[in-house]
Protein backbone atom coordinates (compact mmCIF):
# COMPACT_ATOMS: atom_id res chain seq x y z
CA UNK A 1 0.00 0.00 0.00
CA UNK A 2 0.88 3.20 -0.64
CA UNK A 3 2.30 5.29 2.83
CA UNK A 4 3.46 8.46 1.25
CA UNK A 5 1.30 9.93 -1.66
CA UNK A 6 3.15 12.75 -2.34
CA UNK A 7 5.97 10.77 -3.05
CA UNK A 8 4.12 7.41 -4.34
CA UNK A 9 6.08 5.21 -1.93
CA UNK A 10 5.10 2.00 -0.47
CA UNK A 11 5.02 0.03 2.74
CA UNK A 12 7.40 -2.23 1.02
CA UNK A 13 10.19 -0.05 0.92
CA UNK A 14 9.18 1.94 3.91
CA UNK A 15 10.21 -1.07 5.81
CA UNK A 16 13.23 -1.62 3.50
CA UNK A 17 14.42 1.82 4.95
CA UNK A 18 13.61 0.68 8.05
CA UNK A 19 15.54 -2.66 7.66
CA UNK A 20 18.53 -1.03 6.61
CA UNK A 21 18.85 0.96 9.52
CA UNK A 22 16.27 4.20 9.21
CA UNK A 23 15.41 4.79 13.04
CA UNK A 24 13.77 8.28 12.34
CA UNK A 25 11.03 10.13 9.83
CA UNK A 26 14.22 12.07 8.92
CA UNK A 27 16.40 8.78 8.20
CA UNK A 28 13.26 7.41 6.07
CA UNK A 29 13.10 10.58 4.01
CA UNK A 30 16.92 10.78 3.42
CA UNK A 31 17.23 7.30 2.23
CA UNK A 32 13.68 7.52 -0.32
CA UNK A 33 12.11 10.47 -0.16
CA UNK A 34 8.56 9.13 2.24
CA UNK A 35 7.89 11.88 4.62
CA UNK A 36 9.67 14.77 3.13
CA UNK A 37 7.08 16.75 1.49
CA UNK A 38 3.82 17.35 3.32
CA UNK A 39 4.33 15.11 6.69
CA UNK A 40 0.60 13.61 5.97
CA UNK A 41 2.74 10.05 6.34
CA UNK A 42 4.68 10.79 9.20
CA UNK A 43 2.09 9.12 11.85
CA UNK A 44 2.58 5.61 9.76
CA UNK A 45 6.05 6.04 9.41
CA UNK A 46 6.66 6.25 12.78
CA UNK A 47 4.53 3.48 13.19
CA UNK A 48 6.43 1.24 10.93
CA UNK A 49 9.72 2.73 12.66
CA UNK A 50 8.35 1.26 15.93
CA UNK A 51 7.25 -1.74 14.08
CA UNK A 52 10.73 -2.46 12.61
CA UNK A 53 12.45 -1.72 15.62
CA UNK A 54 10.51 -4.38 17.76
CA UNK A 55 11.42 -6.69 15.25
CA UNK A 56 14.80 -6.27 15.33
CA UNK A 57 14.15 -6.41 19.51
CA UNK A 58 12.72 -9.62 19.21
CA UNK A 59 15.53 -11.45 17.06
CA UNK A 60 17.87 -9.83 19.25
CA UNK A 61 16.38 -11.38 22.16
CA UNK A 62 16.31 -14.91 20.66
CA UNK A 63 19.68 -14.74 19.31
CA UNK A 64 20.85 -14.02 23.19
Amino acid sequence: MYVCSCKAITDRTVRAVVAAGAQSVDAVADMCSAGSRCGGCWPTLEALIAEGEAQRSRADTAVA
